[in-house]
């Protein structure tokens, strides 16, 4: 069954970094009129109510799931869903989309790095060799083909802000590798995304009594269902399907695509040029990515991806 469905959770990860890549950009316009807490709130809710068909005819077993093992339900929803959302979007309403799509790129090295540690999972010479060349690819984007621009960055508390964001969606496709198996993927985005808007709820009713409400015209209504609808609810379905086949370092290797698409969809929707650097990165980061998906039977998964792979098979 891997076998056979490893192209599809290739090409489901690849969907979902172009999908993350178009949120920077649409939520980096809806920011300058709605506030990190609203608009988190906003997107989760366009995905509860997604979902809530779906998950109507589960409900049973949503109540059965959650009472069984509510602890790992809560992990997961404060770890990926809308508290991770909120921090996220936070750092990005006081930094640059250009320093965010450089932390952005650190999310393979933590997974790497946290699996080393937590899971004693040494990495794979091949996953090593493709992740040094996809960062290199990374590098060569964010610095416009001149790795001395790098040096010109400056990081505040935003940044860090951020940079403790991408530690908590590592930290989230680990865990995602050890979710529980009673729910099916609906069910189970619907009852995390409930849990992680219920956390956020007081944060956004806070904001709403301090600054009012955000105004709702068509282009933020249209913003907001489409983050809701694609970068979170589809992404996070192909994410976890993507994670569940080919294991938490080898998905998160492709979240340095998502950059690259970032790129795209800036020079697509906001008038910015394509410049070579920008087909050299993206060269460097999609060949750095197939190195690390070559030969899958050298490279083993870590204990939490093999729990995984077992209960999938």
């Amino acid at each position: 069954m891997r076998s056979t469905s490893r192209p599809a959770a290739y090409a489901a990860l690849v969907t979902t970094s172009a999908l993350w890549g178009s949120n920077a950009v649409v939520a980096r316009g809806l920011l300058d009129s709605m506030s990190a807490a609203q608009l988190t709130f906003g997107r989760w809710l366009v995905v509860l109510l997604g979902l809530a068909p779906f998950a109507w005819s589960e409900r049973q077993a949503i109540l059965r799931a959650l009472r069984k093992d509510p602890r790992a339900y809560a992990l997961l929803a404060l770890l990926g869903f809308a508290p991770q959302t909120l921090v996220v979007y936070t750092a990005l309403s006081h930094t640059t989309a250009v320093v965010i799509g450089l932390l952005n790129s650190t999310i393979p090295v933590l997974i790497v790095a946290i699996a080393a540690v937590w899971y004693a999972r040494r990495p794979r010479a091949l996953e090593g060799a493709g992740l040094a060349v996809s960062s290199v690819g990374v590098l060569t984007i964010l610095s416009h083909g001149d790795f001395v621009n790098l040096l010109a960055l400056r990081f505040n508390a935003a940044d860090l802000l951020a940079f403790l964001s991408m530690l908590i969606w590592a930290l989230y496709t680990l865990q995602l590798a050890r979710r529980p198996r009673d729910l099916s993927l609906p069910a189970f985005i619907f009852l995390c995304a409930l849990m992680g808007e219920i956390a956020v709820t007081p944060v956004a009713l806070f904001d709403v009594l301090r600054n009012g409400p955000a105004p709702l015209g068509a282009r933020s209504i249209i913003g907001v269902t489409y983050i809701g609808l694609m970068p979170s609810l589809a992404a996070a379905l192909l994410y976890a399907f993507g994670v569940a086949r080919l294991g938490a370092v080898r998905a998160g290797i492709f979240t340095h695509l998502v950059p690259v698409f970032s790129a795209v969809f800036a020079t697509t929707y906001l008038g910015e040029r394509l410049h070579a650097f920008h087909a050299v990165g993206f060269m460097l980061v999609a060949g750095g990515a197939i190195l690390c998906c070559l030969a899958p039977a050298a490279m083993l998964p870590s204990r939490a991806t093999a729990r995984a792979d077992a209960a999938t098979s």
